[in-house]
């Protein structure tokens, strides 16, 4: 991008809060920046960040596990993708780094902070914070390295991003028939009766309430 150009920031979201902060945000900004629009995590996203042409993306973490193609795409046109996370999960930033992601920011840092990182991974650099900096270089050098994970956190490693979206599908509609969750993530009942009991066996829950409280426990929703 051009050094004098102001950034072109878009927003992968519904939340309105979200989007009135991070326009109120880049007007207080010191670097020029510029606000082209939003969308929702629809089949409709991609389409209209080509459309707009923004520098950088900034989502929510939900967006891998519902658009998981997005990110990578998004690298491809070196696009900076920025993750606004709930949580300071290591295990799920760094997943988060490795589909596509090239800054992670929590939703509780000052808003230098998120300015900041808008504007390095604009540049597609790299902003992580720092624990996670720290486990990436130690796992870099063959070093000591965090705390190793807990039991649940060895389990949700094993899933796949497909079992990944049933699990957010469940979570956002827990009263859903398999055909209904079928519909909405366009696969058959089958294959979603198929997903869950894969899902049951990996993670070591029995039904969908036990799934859907260990998916909001640990932010899968």
């Amino acid at each position: 991008m051009n050094a004098t150009a102001p950034i072109r920031v878009f927003a992968a979201t519904a939340n309105q809060v979200t989007i009135w902060g991070l326009k109120a945000l880049l007007e207080s900004s010191p670097r020029p920046m510029a606000w082209v629009g939003s969308h929702p995590f629809d089949a409709g996203l991609l389409s209209e960040i080509q459309r707009r042409k923004p520098d950088i993306v900034v989502a929510d973490a939900a967006l891998a596990a519902a658009q998981p193609d997005v990110p990578a795409q998004l690298a491809d046109r070196s696009i900076g993708l920025l993750i606004l996370s709930q949580t300071r999960d290591l295990a799920e930033q760094e997943h988060l780094l490795r589909v596509g992601a090239r800054g992670i920011v929590h939703s509780g840092e000052p808003v230098g902070t998120l300015l900041g990182a808008i504007e390095q991974v604009a540049q597609t650099k790299f902003w992580l914070p720092r624990e996670l900096s720290d486990l990436m270089l130690c796992k870099a050098i063959g070093g000591p390295l965090a705390p190793k994970a807990s039991a649940e956190e060895q389990r949700i490693r094993q899933l796949t991003h497909r079992e990944r979206h049933v699990i957010a599908a469940l979570a956002r509609h827990p009263e859903a028939k398999a055909f209904t969750l079928g519909t909405m993530l366009e696969i058959s009942e089958c294959t979603v009766r198929n997903h869950l009991s894969m899902i049951y066996r990996k993670l070591e829950v029995r039904g969908r309430a036990a799934l859907v409280m260990f998916a909001n426990r640990h932010h899968l929703a």
